[in-house]
């Protein structure tokens, strides 16, 4: 076994890591350059502090990592650790996770997060092993809406002011440990909105991304954070806030709530509203 940071391996060698590491996986997730890439820059991974797994010359494994600054502390993420079927169960995992643990400490992370699907009962094992610990339960929920079923529903009048998901970090409200790829740093071409009481002040807000169609129309809605202070009307600010999220001429929307907390009110607001489940996933945490 010989491991490799990712910047010091060509990028189809990167990709063949990746796509064999991840072969039989629960969730489908192979890739083609273009995407691979993509996902490198919208996610902020590091291709100095990733490493790729090598055997007999061969790519077969990969662990992507990501740094950000979230708090005045430097949070280290594991954006995907994959290794090809055939070396499954021969110890390379814990020698993976042994280097990136390693690579983190030597950039004085603070804390070490990941997500894993709740199914995945190995990986949840070699990441315990590792000394990771989970701290939350994520969902991903889903529900085509038409904007008749919204206008039926009774509203509170909230205002709706629009801002840049950079702003959103200036809100109290504002969950800095939200899932990774739900922060607004990982919101490329996003979206934001503030639900606003009476008095002007904040009482939740939206972090999400439109899809269009060809003609203009929104096809998708991905909400990467929906969240609220502690008044109660969760379900009619929910009702109030997706309302808001429909352009002139839009019938229906395929909305998708990604890595929602099971703990956050919007998302029992989103379950009762008719969004069904798709995934389940555990969120991981190891101090360093």
């Amino acid at each position: 076994m010989k491991i490799k940071r990712l910047s010091q391996c060509t990028l189809e060698e990167a990709l063949t890591a990746w796509n064999k590491g991840f072969e039989g996986y629960i969730v489908p997730i192979k890739m083609d350059l273009q995407a691979f890439v993509n996902r490198m820059i919208s996610e902020g991974l590091s291709p100095e502090k990733s490493i790729v797994v090598f055997m007999h010359g061969e790519p077969c494994g990969i662990i992507m990592n990501g740094f950000r600054e979230i708090n005045g502390r430097k949070i280290a993420w594991n954006g995907g650790t994959g290794i090809a079927p055939e070396f499954r169960g021969r110890g390379l995992s814990a020698a993976m996770m042994e280097e990136v643990i390693s690579i983190y400490k030597a950039e004085k992370a603070h804390t070490a997060v990941l997500e894993a699907i709740e199914e995945n009962e190995r990986a949840i094992k070699l990441y315990k092993k590792a000394g990771y610990v989970i701290t939350d339960h994520l969902l991903y929920l889903n529900k085509k809406l038409t904007h008749k079923e919204l206008n039926s529903l009774k509203e509170k009048p909230f205002a709706i002011k629009k801002l840049y998901p950079e702003q959103l970090q200036s809100l109290s409200i504002y969950d800095s440990k939200a899932a990774w790829q739900c922060q607004w740093q990982s919101a490329k071409h996003g979206e934001a909105a503030v639900l606003l009481n009476d008095d002007g002040n904040a009482v939740g807000y939206i972090l999400y991304k439109r899809i269009l169609e060809a003609g203009g129309r929104t096809d998708r809605i991905i909400i990467y954070q929906l969240r609220f202070s502690n008044e109660n009307d969760y379900e009619k600010m929910t009702e109030r806030i997706l309302r808001h999220l429909f352009l002139d001429g839009d019938d229906s929307i395929d909305f998708t709530a990604v890595n929602i907390s099971v703990s956050n009110p919007a998302s029992v607001a989103l379950r009762k509203l008719g969004f069904e489940k798709k995934v389940g996933q555990v969120m991981m945490e190891k101090p360093l």
